[in-house]
């Protein structure tokens, strides 16, 4: 059967012309793109068309969108514009960065990192957490393939956080704020904290459940749960209680201050 053609490629959306397909979720795409009279290149980010119809996407979209410029750090990836066409098509403009995922990293490397390297790549995430929470704002899918690294190993290694579709804007002052329906579970099982996976209310602390997974992924090379569906998952992270970092071969020569951060992430 023959594959289909991609209907923006090659497509004038406004200012902007999509280049080839970078990536894809569940309401959106994310092309490589390049301003029509600038030629900067730049990711663009489009609502799939069954959702630009449907107001509560619509808003949901445009909230990724505003919870990242209302935080404006570093560590998080810069959205430039945002765009709603007569033709009906919905996005945003981010900047283009090369480099890879974490989760591609850690999935290559089938081992712990280098600990330097996992240190700041820790430390960068940390910033990029912190400035969001201070600015009312909970990721809510804090995963490795959410976390971009540009330079990987490089002494001028940064690190950029990605992906604020499932964000939640807690700060109840921010006029038109947007939130999910109680009770919604959003995020990804492997590393959703206990009350995310329950589908109660969240706040800041379930992002730092979700970085303590990442950062045993990092440390121990593993991660801290595998199930084989997502009542598994929830059960695990729910009841169940992670090994010390420092309990395995490869792992005994790490500092055990690592193990009391990393449990402190992790507590239930």
């Amino acid at each position: 059967m023959e594959r289909q053609a991609d209907p923006y490629i090659g497509r004038d959306l406004g200012m902007y012309r999509p280049i080839r397909l970078l990536g894809e979720g569940g309401m959106g795409r994310v092309y490589l793109a390049e301003h029509i009279r600038l030629g900067r290149q730049v990711a663009l980010k489009i609502l799939r068309p069954e959702y630009a119809a449907r107001k509560d996407a619509v808003q949901r979209f445009f909230q990724e969108a505003r919870a990242v410029n209302s935080i404006g750090h570093k560590n998080i990836v810069d959205v430039t514009d945002y765009r709603e066409l007569e033709t009906g098509e919905i996005f945003f403009i981010m900047e283009h960065l090369t480099g890879q995922n974490l989760g591609d990293i850690l999935k290559a490397a089938k081992a712990p990192l280098p600990p330097h390297i996992a240190q700041k790549i820790a430390l960068q995430t940390c910033d990029a957490l912190t400035a969001a929470h201070e600015h009312g704002v909970v990721h809510r899918d804090m995963k490795p393939d959410n976390v971009f690294i540009c330079d990987y190993g490089a002494k001028a290694m940064l690190v950029k956080l990605l992906d604020f579709g499932v964000a939640k804007l807690v700060n109840q002052d921010m006029k038109n704020s947007w939130q999910t329906v109680t009770g919604a579970v959003i995020g990804t099982p492997a590393y959703m904290s206990p009350e995310q996976a329950a589908g109660i209310s969240i706040d800041h602390r379930a992002d730092i459940y979700s970085f303590g997974a990442i950062l045993y992924e990092m440390f121990a090379g593993r991660p801290i749960f595998t199930a084989t569906s997502f009542g598994e998952f929830v059960v695990k992270h729910m009841n169940e209680v992670p090994k010390p970092i420092s309990s395995y071969q490869d792992t005994k020569h790490l500092p055990r201050a690592l193990n009391k951060v990393v449990a402190t992430c992790l507590e239930k």
